[in-house]
């Protein structure tokens, strides 16, 4: 489960986690005349973490606000709220964050999804554009990339609702029932279906705007008996003591004179 693509901008559970996560990379930015790079210290991981709108995007952003789905959930102020998608997600965290970051782009995901969560968190609707740099067969979306969008929606509907708000894909279960046209908007929805203690049960379903039925699917999610907070401090000393290990590693030791001599020789 994608914790930094949770959209309650008052998570401080969540934001607790995310900065753990994020905070042992240093990145160095450099501006260049489309995008911000980041190089993080592992890894050698160079990737946009702050692009500026190429034209599609601008397009599909367009696009997007005119759909009739999304006008009608604006509108519909009285069950539904807009939310930021990956309102969490820091720059410096971005390059190492799957759909904020690495599927992000024209022809992949190539404009931030519509978010709507319901008044009494029980409910998530995203509008998302899926590009044709997503397939798996040609023009078909991969079934992976559907799998992923199916975890975050169900993801984003059960943490709120979760002790703590905050917790982990124990199971995703998936139909797929008719196969993704690439290049087009799909609309994901899931709602809760019960909660028992730590358990938030969720369904959801993937669809054409005209209501085609693409996937659906059932998930478990449950919140973690540690404190977030705990956890967080876990992933920092887990970070610190292998960082430690590398630096403590012995340089190998220089050759001896014998071994000197009979390469030598």
């Amino acid at each position: 489960m994608p914790i930094s693509s949770l959209t309650a901008e008052d998570n401080a559970p969540v934001k607790t986690l995310v900065e753990a996560i994020s905070r042992d990379t240093t990145t160095t930015t450099t501006a260049t005349d489309s995008t911000v790079t980041a190089s993080a210290t592992e890894g050698a991981v160079t990737r946009p973490t702050t692009p500026v709108p190429s034209a599609k995007e601008q397009d599909l952003q367009q696009q997007l606000e005119t759909l009739d789905i999304v006008r009608a959930h604006v509108q519909d102020a009285q069950t539904w709220k807009r939310r930021q998608a990956y309102s969490l997600v820091t720059d410096d965290y971005r390059v190492h964050h799957l759909t904020a970051g690495t599927l992000r782009g024209d022809d992949k995901l190539g404009v931030a999804p519509a978010l709507f969560q319901s008044l009494d968190e029980s409910r998530v609707l995203s509008v998302l554009h899926v590009g044709r740099g997503l397939c798996g067969h040609p023009n078909i979306v991969h079934g992976g990339l559907l799998a992923t969008m199916l975890d975050e929606i169900t993801a984003m509907t059960a943490i709120p609702n979760l002790p703590g708000k905050t917790g982990f894909t124990a199971n995703l279960n998936i139909n797929y029932r008719h196969p993704c046209i690439a290049d087009q908007f799909i609309v994901a929805h899931s709602e809760v279906t019960s909660l028992e203690g730590r358990k938030a049960f969720v369904k959801a379903t993937l669809t054409t705007l005209d209501g085609t039925l693409l996937a659906d699917a059932t998930a478990l999610f449950i919140a973690p008996r540690i404190p977030v907070a705990q956890i967080a401090e876990q992933l920092s000393q887990a970070k610190q003591t292998t960082n430690s290990n590398k630096s403590a590693t012995p340089a190998p030791a220089p050759a001896s004179a014998a071994s000197v001599s009979e390469v030598q020789a």
